[in-house]
């Protein structure tokens, strides 16, 4: 059998025109099981078709309606024509697009900077659509860029683009993300219901060697309401001003100064600092340490605690050892940060008092010195951001950063890990993380939509 495939286009005017593709021939004799239906290069070479017809039916439609002038309705006269080569999702299209001169109730002339007018300009000022840059930006903050030009060269009809293609796209994008605003119209504009949470953590990855540096610095996080939630990510080296881009995301999500926010991570100051330094003296920070860390430090005072009243040699009494180590999380749980290095002191001060026991005893109580000193040191530097656990867990508010950790693992090592084995400048992981960030949120294809709108 063979099929005819015909594109008839209807002008606003009321002008019809027909375009004939090419057909696809399936002679019933020599077809084969691959050769029943559409295949994936009969698909690609329709599809490229009817892009081109559509599109340069298009492109004449907007140069006519634009040789209107829009002020005084007079037509302006046509300049020159010159090809232009039109990248989109399917397929490179090769057009003729003409230049307009100026019209007379335009006070500029065509001799001054600008000259000519290009309707077509305003539509591809990149000679490229914004669903492909959308898709070369999702594609690389998902895969290698290499990965991501193998991947629509594949299944695309698309041109085969280059992996620096896709990675200048990529950046265009993370840079139109950042200058964007929402409009004020915009439903989540609305202020968010309850408090504002941030959720903070970083990540290390892998400096390129001419930047003098082992490591890149990303912070990554979660914006949290009652109702809503935002990723975000950026590195502090490329960027003047870590502080202000923060506050962007934070007023992006509806953050108004002089609300209090709530800020949960670890024990790394400059976390907590960063957003002191975005909100600029606007508003109050509530810091609290997180919980899963404090945990983890008392998981280890108990284990060296167990390890030392299990060796034979330990002559002491093992409940004087073990009740102040089981009693730390419950202290600290409730808030009870005072009394919890009140046992710890305790703890280091029996341990003192192994100095004669045989070395296996002498070394293990050493252990425990020292994790209840990293514990010690650890709950006195974040004295001011331990709350009452207990309380806020059974009230439903967060009290760990486990939300940040996911982010790192959906931002940070799904792109950039160490087994990508690939090394980064500041503004290429900057880049990377804001796209990566706007894909898992759902923001890149909205923002593409007004742009394409």
């Amino acid at each position: 059998m063979d099929v005819r495939i015909t594109i008839e286009t209807t002008f606003d005017n009321g002008e019809k025109r027909t375009h004939q593709l090419d057909g696809i021939s399936r002679p019933y004799r020599v077809t084969c099981p691959d050769g029943i239906g559409l295949r994936l290069e009969d698909g690609k070479r329709v599809v490229e078709q009817i892009q081109r017809a559509i599109l340069c039916d298009q492109v004449e439609e907007i140069i006519r309606e634009s040789r209107v002038c829009p002020d005084c309705a007079s037509v302006r006269a046509i300049h020159d024509y010159r090809t232009r080569d039109l990248d989109t999702l399917f397929g490179r299209v090769r057009v003729k697009a003409a230049r307009l001169r100026r019209c007379s109730c335009d006070a500029r002339s065509a001799a001054m900077p600008g000259g000519p007018i290009s309707p077509l300009a305003y539509f591809f000022p990149d000679r490229a659509t914004p669903e492909l840059q959308r898709l070369h930006a999702e594609l690389g903050s998902r895969h290698s860029f290499r990965e991501a030009a193998r991947l629509m060269k594949s299944f695309l009809p698309c041109h085969p683009p280059h992996h620096t293609t896709v990675r200048d796209r990529l950046g265009r994008v993370a840079t139109g993300l950042e200058k964007s605003r929402r409009a004020s119209g915009d439903p989540a504009e609305a202020l968010p219901k309850g408090g504002l949470t941030v959720f903070l953590d970083g990540a290390h990855i892998r400096c390129r060697p001419e930047y003098q540096q082992r490591h890149l610095d990303l912070v990554v996080g979660k914006i949290e309401s009652r109702n809503m939630c935002r990723r975000f990510g950026l590195v502090a080296n490329a960027t003047a001003s870590p502080g202000s881009r923060m506050r962007e995301e934070l007023s992006d999500f509806g953050w108004k100064p002089g609300r209090l926010l709530t800020v949960i991570s670890d024990g790394e100051l400059a976390l907590p600092n960063l957003i002191r330094n975005a909100m600029g003296g606007d508003g109050q920070v509530k810091h609290i340490l997180d919980w899963w860390h404090i945990s983890m430090r008392i998981r280890h005072v108990e284990a060296a605690v167990q390890g030392l009243v299990q060796i034979p040699g330990f002559t002491g009494i093992p409940v004087l050892f073990q009740r102040p180590a089981k009693s730390l999380r419950w202290w600290l749980w409730h808030g009870r940060a005072r009394v919890a290095e009140t046992y710890l002191k305790g703890l280091m001060h029996d341990c003192t008092r192994l100095a004669e026991e045989p070395l296996a005893v002498r070394t293990a109580a050493a252990r425990v010195q020292a994790r209840c000193g990293t514990l010690y040191t650890y709950l006195a530097n974040n004295m001011e951001s331990l709350v009452d656990y207990g309380r806020r867990y059974r009230n439903g508010l967060p009290i760990s950063s486990s939300r940040a950790e996911g982010s790192v693992d959906d931002i940070a090592n799904a792109r950039m890990g160490k087994r990508r084995r690939m090394r980064w400048s500041p503004k290429g992981a900057h880049r990377v993380a804001v796209t990566r960030a706007a894909v898992l949120d759902g923001r890149l294809t909205v923002a593409n939509r007004k742009r394409a709108a």
